[in-house]
């Protein structure tokens, strides 16, 4: 059952929008955010950072290169200005997070740039052995122009230093420089470690919020948002087993007219680029099946052609031209997540048009596929979950008309039954912010598998968090928004236990074994007494926890149907009903008043009359 909170055990693992909360929204139009909300609601797979970036390689992307200097961070305002002046003295266009920099300008005079040592050396105290600056390098590829790259690194340069959504809130100052005097346009940007707001330091490590890969994917991510096709592979990753000249021997071939030479791997580094590059090709296999199961033919030949390729010791190379797509085409296709995560989608609502008898069948079929191929391109746990089975009761379920079933319990409920239990439910839901139509649907068939569970988890914390209007940015909004979705799933779990107990309820059981002898017992005598008060206080008290706190109420109305997920027949509800008047006549402590009870027997009357009136009149052939 979900008492142990499953929405909130799960909201860790969730990765919500970047634009999720106030500052990230600066990175964004509305029109921008609503389709980041589709594509974050497709359900994707945690692919390896290698099979994403092998699927752009393979279609026709190239690689962005982002640097943090070796030695690049300055120890002294006199290093920072030298610094500064030499990366403005080349520099095409700056920008910044600088209150008085103009955006407009190409580059920073001398006196702005003293302003800028100024006001960040003043601060700075100690000697860190990496500096009291970063110096990072972003470089793009050759057909990409200083116009179109420059607002990939603006926007990149806001989002990490500035918007506080990956440092809780920290930012930093920074100072970039377009340099467009090389085949690859590159942006330099110096960094001050020395938080604005809370005097956090800026640094980058592996295991940190800010790790080369992150950050580059980032870059990637952007640049998609900006119609560029770009993708984060190495020089290895494209077949090349060299290591790129040094910046030495660059300007010293550049002394002697030459081309730089390479370096090349020996030992054990060439053992270890050769295991790499294999790994490369199985993956890129891999990937081919993907293409064709999301019917791209001309992908697939496209991926396969690049393993052939570096089966023979050939590199993938696509300089010769620029792989032109549209927004929508790098989205969808140009991410394997998005373009996998879409046939699973679209694969989901094919299923749900086939009869409900065969869509278990398929949907078991579909995710023993899928399951391999996120296996082999590096997503484990998403492949343990799809051969989990679902956790929360609400998502277990599976309603068939009057026939419900959860973990291989059926039971016949009929049509009051499963009327008075989509109701509770529904009702549950719509208190928690959900839609109760999307939440019933979903338990028609139930979810497939644990993964299945899991993004409709996902879209419920969302939903929730829309409908109540509560900031998912914030560690206190998502366990707000889970703590809803929780209450919600335990609720539903409770309606569904009085129909199929999840767990052995004793009281459940034994609850329905008296209610039915109560009745037996009324027919025959005509009343109903317990052996005190206690013990009818206490059928009082698992009455109405069991059929909810209003139902003695409803009763009373002549609406039995609370009961009838354990007394699908209308005439054995009756006689229950009258047998629970009974007991309230005998005892006030079973907490139905007088009033009440006189109104369950007249309107118990009046059904059994109405129900004489038609069924007398089907036998005589009128048509009612």
């Amino acid at each position: 059952m979900s008492r142990v909170g499953l929405a909130k055990a799960l909201i860790g693992e969730i990765e919500f929008p970047i634009w999720q909360g106030g500052a990230g929204m600066l990175a964004f139009q509305q029109a921008e955010v609503a389709r980041e909300f589709d594509r974050f609601m497709t359900p994707k797979p945690k692919f390896s950072g290698r099979a994403a970036g092998l699927w752009r390689v393979a279609q026709g992307s190239n690689a962005v290169v982002l640097k943090k200097i070796h030695n690049g961070g300055t120890h002294t305002g006199k290093q920072l200005g030298n610094q500064l002046d030499y990366l403005f003295s080349k520099a095409a266009a700056v920008f910044g997070n600088m209150a008085d920099l103009d955006p407009r300008a190409r580059t920073l005079n001398g006196d702005q740039r003293k302003v800028i040592v100024d006001q960040w050396s003043d601060e700075w105290t100690g000697d860190p052995k990496n500096g009291h600056t970063t110096h990072l390098l972003v470089s793009f590829p050759f057909d990409v122009s200083g116009e179109r790259g420059r607002p990939v690194v603006e926007e990149w340069c806001m989002e990490m230093f500035q918007s506080g959504l990956h440092s809780d809130g920290e930012e930093w100052a920074y100072v970039a420089a377009l340099h467009t005097d090389r085949v690859n346009r590159h942006v330099h940007v110096v960094v001050n470690n020395r938080g604005l707001e809370n005097g956090d330091w800026f640094y980058m490590a592996k295991d940190h919020a800010f790790n080369l890969d992150f950050m580059k994917e980032r870059l990637v991510e952007i640049a998609a948002g900006q119609g560029m096709f770009l993708d984060k592979s190495s020089r290895l990753d494209r077949g090349v087993l060299t290591y790129g000249p040094s910046r030495a021997e660059i300007e010293r071939a550049a002394r002697e007219g030459r081309e730089p030479v390479e370096a090349r791997r020996q030992g054990r580094a060439l053992s270890d680029a050769l295991d790499h590059i294999q790994r490369n090709i199985e993956t890129l296999r891999s990937l081919a099946v993907v293409a064709t199961l999301i019917s791209d033919e001309d992908l697939a030949r496209k991926i396969e052609a690049a393993a052939d390729l570096l089966e023979q010791g050939g590199i993938i190379n696509h300089r010769n031209q620029e792989i032109v797509m549209d927004l929508d085409t790098i989205r969808n296709r140009g991410d394997l997540a998005n373009a996998f995560g879409n046939w699973l989608d679209e694969s989901e609502k094919d299923i749900s048009r086939l009869p409900v008898q065969e869509q278990r069948e398929m949907r078991e079929e579909l995710y023993g596929i899928a399951s391999e191929i996120v296996r082999d391109l590096g997503d484990d746990r998403g492949a343990q979950l799809m051969h989990h089975a679902p956790r929360t009761p609400v998502y277990q379920v599976q309603m068939d008309g009057d026939r419900i079933t959860i973990e291989d319990k059926h039971k016949v409920i009929g049509p009051d039954g499963s009327k008075e239990m989509t109701a509770q439910i529904g009702a549950a839901a719509e208190k928690a912010g959900l839609d109760p139509i999307v939440i019933q649907s979903r338990m028609v068939t139930g979810a497939a598998n644990a993964w299945q569970e899991r993004e409709w988890i996902k879209a419920d914390i969302l939903a929730v968090a829309d409908a109540k209007k509560i900031d998912l940015s914030s560690e206190e909004g998502r366990g707000r928004a889970a703590d809803l979705v929780d209450t919600f799933y335990a609720a539903a779990a409770r309606t569904i236990s009085r129909a199929v107990p999840i767990e052995q309820e004793a009281t459940s059981d034994k609850l329905t074994r008296a209610l039915s002898a109560m009745a037996d017992s009324h027919a025959q005598h005509g009343k109903v007494e317990f052996q005190n008060d206690e013990h009818a206080a206490r059928f009082g008290f698992d009455f109405r926890e069991r059929y909810g706190e209003n139902a003695m109420a409803r009763l009373a109305t002549g609406d039995t149907n609370a009961l009838a997920v354990d007394f699908p027949d209308a005439g054995q509800r009756r006689a229950i009903a009258r047998a629970v008047a009974a007991a309230g006549e005998s005892h006030q402590s079973v907490g139905m008043t007088l009033a009440q009870t006189r109104q369950v027997k007249e309107k118990m009357a009046e059904q059994e009359a109405d129900e004489h009136h038609v069924s007398r009149n089907k036998d005589l052939g009128h048509e009612l």
